[in-house]
């Protein structure tokens, strides 16, 4: 549990506890920021008073927000254990990607960007020339969707197994897709909210426009995948001439696999995303 701190500066911060559905804080606390994480986008549980609680939220959500600040609200909920029929279960997204990278202990967490597992692979670029296969795939999501759509959720999903090397060996390099897109924030590294560890050779750019640029590298620097992933007010049109010009450029696809969306120069044009 958090220690409870009577000095008041700019390295100790007002937490507030707040239990999910409700609108007040139970507790409150003057903490160290040394005993708070870099980030609580990584799947966080408290022990307070005896009883284990799973953070929800938290706002601001990293250290290097709330150091700012001096305050911290964490929206919390106990954990229990619920029986469900698997029958009644639904996956909440019509397909995954077969496979993970590697991921290894970090140091910190505060400058490195957090997304789920499921979000791997879900937005990426791909070579031109595996676009018989993108084909396939997407023609398979299709299928989950008007098969087994069921309400909110999918009975099924598609495991995408067809493309086990999204890019071409040595084809691209951060230093090219620094120098095409205008970039706010370099990230340190790229994180998984399920663990406190980062992806081998992971990366992720920010770009001025809020769209993000994430993946790995092999290590000489190159680029092994390329991802994309929109931030809360973006819009494909603000970038969407540099866009087409680079997967032209570079000869690559641009596959929403989620949405079906598929963008390049026999495609769609990036402009059209949002529609």
């Amino acid at each position: 549990m958090f220690g409870f701190g009577k000095k008041k500066d700019k390295e100790i911060i007002r937490v507030q506890f707040i239990e999910s559905g409700q609108e007040n804080a139970f507790a409150a606390s003057e903490v160290p920021i040394e005993q708070l994480p870099d980030t609580f986008e990584i799947n966080t549980t408290l022990s307070i008073a005896g009883d284990e609680w799973s953070v929800v939220s938290a706002v601001p959500p990293r250290k290097a927000e709330f150091r700012k600040t001096g305050s911290l609200i964490i929206t919390l909920a106990k954990y229990e254990v619920t029986q469900i029929d698997p029958a009644k279960i639904l996956y909440s997204l019509p397909t995954i990607s077969s496979d993970l990278p590697g991921v290894e202990a970090a140091d910190s967490l505060e400058n490195v960007l957090v997304v789920y597992e499921d979000d791997w692979r879900q937005f990426e670029f791909l070579s031109v020339r595996l676009e018989n296969e993108i084909r396939q795939e997407l023609e398979d999501i299709l299928n989950i969707y008007q098969t087994q759509h069921n309400g909110s959720g999918f009975k099924q999903l598609h495991v995408r197994r067809r493309v086990d090397i999204p890019l071409p060996e040595k084809s691209l390099t951060l230093a090219e897709l620094d120098n095409v897109f205008s970039l706010e924030k370099t990230y340190d590294g790229i994180a998984f909210s399920n663990a406190a560890a980062t992806v081998v050779n992971g990366f992720a750019r920010q770009t001025v426009s809020g769209w993000i640029f994430w993946g790995q590298t092999d290590d000489s620097g190159y680029i092994t995948t390329l991802c994309l992933r929109p931030g809360t007010h973006t819009e494909s049109a603000t970038i969407a001439p540099l866009m087409d010009d680079f997967v032209k450029q570079h000869q690559l696809l641009l596959v929403d696999w989620v949405q079906v969306f598929l963008c390049g120069e026999r495609a769609e044009s990036f402009a059209r995303y949002d529609e």
